[in-house]
């Protein structure tokens, strides 16, 4: 769109901004949260993240995962299982990832990832207001 003065090409690009800010919200919101918890589904892809934030100097691991156990007092709650990533170093030192930092791992990575998919998204769709919006060339 070509508008006449400079005021009308930069009241135009704040409107278009105030727009697609809200769109951009929208499309984080998506990404973190529908995208996201769907990347559950890539194999490993939990115990990657957790290895990579807990031991991203190890250079083996193992992966115990534990039966399906009770998480409230309930007979009826609900069921969950646990695991446990023991890190084997180099200098023979090993340390392990309990259930609850691999818990936060995973679930605060993949969300995460689906957050900087909408960011990505979100960032040229920020610039178009520079690229669609100028004033006419006056000859």
């Amino acid at each position: 769109m070509k508008l006449n003065t400079t005021k009308e090409v930069w009241i135009g690009r704040i409107i278009a901004w105030v727009i697609l800010g809200g769109v951009s919200v929208g499309i984080l919101f998506a990404t973190t949260f529908i995208l996201g918890p769907s990347l559950f589904v890539i194999p490993n892809l939990s115990e990657k993240l957790a290895l990579a934030m807990f031991c991203p100097q190890a250079e083996s691991s193992s992966t115990q995962e534990g039966a399906s156990v009770p998480t409230t007092s309930s007979p009826s709650g609900t069921h969950g299982h646990t695991v446990e990533i023991t890190c084997y170093y180099a200098d023979g030192s090993t340390s392990t990832i309990n259930n609850g930092q691999f818990a936060v791992a995973a679930i605060g990575g993949t969300l995460g990832i689906g957050g900087l998919i909408g960011i990505v998204i979100s960032i040229p769709l920020m610039l178009l207001p520079f690229i669609l919006i100028r004033k006419k060339k006056t000859n």
